[in-house]
């Protein structure tokens, strides 16, 4: 059976927070400076996407309300 569009959503959430975890973590054991901040700029990109994900499941709960 295929997925609704608010699975689809939630899963891209799921994937986004790992995205942010594993670059954050990346970030930490990076010994140089500018792969540091290039990891941390990724998890920081990732973290608006989570956002946005979280916005549009947050819409979809209320409208089922």
């Amino acid at each position: 059976m295929p997925m609704s569009p608010i699975e689809i959503i939630r899963m891209a959430l799921d994937r986004e927070k790992d995205a942010v975890r594993d670059y954050t973590e990346y970030a930490k054991t990076a010994e140089d400076p500018s792969i540091r901040e290039m990891f941390l700029f990724l998890a920081g990109e990732e973290k608006k996407h989570v956002r946005l994900l979280q916005a549009e499941v947050e819409k979809e709960v209320y409208q089922e309300m």
